[in-house]
């Protein structure tokens, strides 16, 4: 980056600070910013292999799907093998993302005849043999001796037991070869030898320097005590009198909005009346528009049975079929009279023709009783006198 001169014409030219390793690894908060960083980082880059501003250049106005476009035409002249979908680009993180960087990177440097030094290792420095203290104390010395005679013995038996172990399978064991170099071990041993030497602490000599530094905070305590002392009595006093301008301050805002907290008061009283009063207002007027719907499903009900009844009341077509009826009924009836007189008179002519055939046989003095007596009920029917 420094070969490149990334932190100076990059960054300062877009006002940004330099990105870390992972910046286009990860997914960032804000994507679009990760993306644009990205066109903005490719776009320099291009143009540092190539020399010409022009090979990568952005517009505001593309959409992201043309900037990828033109960025893979770039890559193509500048011989970049793609082997992914382009869609990964307009991502601005992954592993497409960091392949491309790295393409123009390399590109970037060997545009500038950049070469890769071999690397400098430093020698390490040798440590100073620690200190030996003849004055250590010696029942601690005593004591990590029994430990170290425990050990010792815990490591006896572990051996014992493994020798025991190691006669039972001796037969299935191979001997191991060493193939390290003991000159190579050695020279390996003397570089690390002096870095694993530890100092033993002083524990003599730690309780005397932590009196000193006792006796040294205590004085510094002593010497810093009555200035200290003094300012917090003064910040003390300081705090008693802002609190007594609080509390005379407290009083006299008190004093001069009494009566305006008196007038608070009384309006809330009044505003909870009110408040009162509104809802039962509310409560009457839910229960009076119930009201006023139950009346106005009546009053349609009734509207509606008063429109029924007005359209039968002016519906004519009874009076027409009773009319139909009558005229029916009248030729019927017609009709039946005109059947009856035929029938009345075909049976007059017939009983004319008896009376006239028994006149005639009782001329002849054939007549019966029973005969006059058919003829005098015939008379009186009035069939025969009417016609008469």
């Amino acid at each position: 980056q420094n070969d490149a001169d990334y932190e100076t014409s990059f960054c300062t030219k877009h006002h940004t600070m330099p990105f870390s390793r992972t910046t286009f690894a990860m997914p960032a908060k804000n994507p679009s910013v990760q993306f644009q960083n990205f066109l903005d980082l490719t776009s320099w880059l291009a143009a540092e292999a190539t020399g010409d501003p022009e090979t990568f250049r952005i517009d505001k106005f593309d959409d992201p799907n043309t900037s990828v476009n033109k960025m893979m035409l770039a890559l193509r002249n500048l011989g970049f093998s793609l082997d992914f979908p382009v869609a990964k680009l307009k991502q601005g993180h992954g592993e497409a993302t960091c392949n491309v960087l790295d393409f123009l990177a390399d590109k970037a440097l060997e545009a500038r005849s950049f070469t890769w030094s071999a690397p400098l290792h430093e020698d390490a420095p040798e440590l100073e043999e620690a200190e030996v203290d003849e004055e250590a104390d010696l029942g601690e010395i005593e004591d990590e001796v029994g430990v170290v005679e425990e050990e010792e013995v815990m490591f006896t038996e572990r051996v014992a037991d493994a020798e025991v172990h190691d006669v039972i399978n001796n037969e299935a064991r191979e001997m191991i070869d060493g193939t390290i170099d003991p000159l190579q071990w050695k020279t390996e041993m003397e570089r690390v030898g002096p870095r694993l030497k530890s100092k033993p602490w002083s524990l003599e000599k730690e309780w005397r320097s932590h009196i000193e530094q006792t006796k040294e905070h205590e004085k510094k305590i002593q010497e810093t005590l009555p200035t200290a002392q003094v300012h917090m009595q003064n910040m003390s006093t300081q705090i008693q009198e802002a609190v007594e301008k609080m509390r005379t301050r407290e009083q006299t805002m008190n004093s001069e909005f009494d009566g305006l907290r008196a007038g608070y008061e009384q309006l809330r009283d009044e505003l909870k009346i009110v408040e009162t009063k509104c809802s039962a207002t509310r409560t009457n007027v839910n229960d009076l528009t119930n009201q006023m719907t139950t009346v106005e499903e009546a009053n349609n009900e009734l509207k509606e049975t008063m429109n029924s009844r007005e359209i039968s009341a002016t519906d004519t077509s009874p009076l027409v079929d009773i009319k139909r009826a009558l005229q029916t009924i009248r030729g019927d009836v017609q009709t039946f009279e005109l059947q009856i007189g035929v029938i009345g008179h075909t049976l007059m002519q017939a009983k004319l023709r008896q009376r006239q055939a028994k006149l005639a046989n009782r001329e002849d003095g054939e007549v019966s009783k029973n005969d006059d007596e058919e003829y005098d009920y015939d008379d009186e029917s009035g069939y025969g006198g009417g016609q008469d």
